[in-house]
């Protein structure tokens, strides 16, 4: 065989390795695959605010999915519910998700009140949504009580409730966790917990400061988000581990 010939032969052989490392480096990283769509699904709850108004949240939950619509309770304020005309075009975000916070535009094709208890509204389903925010952290619905002692120097008002007691979990995560208090408390109360990990049966203890606070229609309590401040390493390992094994059955929808 000749010198081209071998070097035509090695030349075919490169390219073909080349090309199999170029599908392999492709598969890795995605490429090509078909991305996961959002999953709209019945208990979501949404934060929804009229686009080119003053900036009110409006918050409640989708009751039902159909092919091109969204069936949402319609969100209250100070116990009435707020009428929006059809073709009023809004901002919904959907929140709660482990896998995020997504957010999109659409417009409200109707509103119901039939079930005078619960009135309806209905949007137009979006084709495109976006991610407004990945969490650093991923979180988990999780069912505990947690023994809680609120530290009476970072009042800055009356809370009508008592200092120390227990209190559900809402969910938890390696950076923070919610709480659902009867009393609204105020931003950066600092509050000193202790709960066991479930299944694992670890004990934390910690320093947590609110970050955040939303009323919970359903539960009548007070949805508070607190941040650790103080917690051991091994204890927020351990936190993480159990958050990573109640994922898979806590994902309502996500974006891969």
């Amino acid at each position: 065989m000749s010198i081209w010939l071998r070097l035509s032969d090695w030349l075919k052989k490169l390219a073909n390795k080349l090309e199999e490392k170029a599908k392999a480096d492709a598969k890795t990283k995605g490429i090509g695959k078909p991305r996961e769509q959002f999953v709209f699904k019945p208990a979501q709850r949404y934060e929804m605010y009229v686009i080119g108004h003053p900036r009110t949240v409006y918050k409640g939950r989708i009751e039902d999915v159909e092919d091109d619509r969204l069936i949402l309770s319609a969100p209250v304020e100070r116990g009435v519910p707020v009428f929006l005309p059809k073709g009023t075009k809004v901002m919904l975000v959907i929140v709660g998700l482990p896998s995020g916070r997504y957010e999109f535009e659409t417009e409200i094709i109707s509103f119901s009140e039939e079930n005078a208890a619960l009135p309806r509204l209905v949007l137009r389903k979006p084709t495109v949504i976006y991610r407004k925010q990945r969490r650093a952290k991923p979180r988990a619905r999780v069912y505990f009580r947690v023994r809680y002692r609120i530290v009476e120097s970072t009042l800055k008002r009356e809370v009508r409730m008592p200092l120390y007691g227990r209190v559900d979990a809402w969910d938890l995560s390696a950076l923070g966790i919610a709480l659902l208090f009867p009393d609204e408390l105020p931003l950066h109360t600092r509050v000193r917990i202790d709960f066991v990990i479930p299944d694992m049966g670890i004990p934390v203890r910690a320093v947590a400061e609110v970050v955040n606070t939303r009323w919970e229609e359903f539960s009548r309590k007070y949805i508070t988000g607190l941040l650790f401040l103080d917690i051991l390493e091994e204890d927020r390992a351990h936190i993480d581990k159990y958050v990573s094994i109640l994922l898979p059955k806590q994902v309502d929808g996500f974006i891969v």
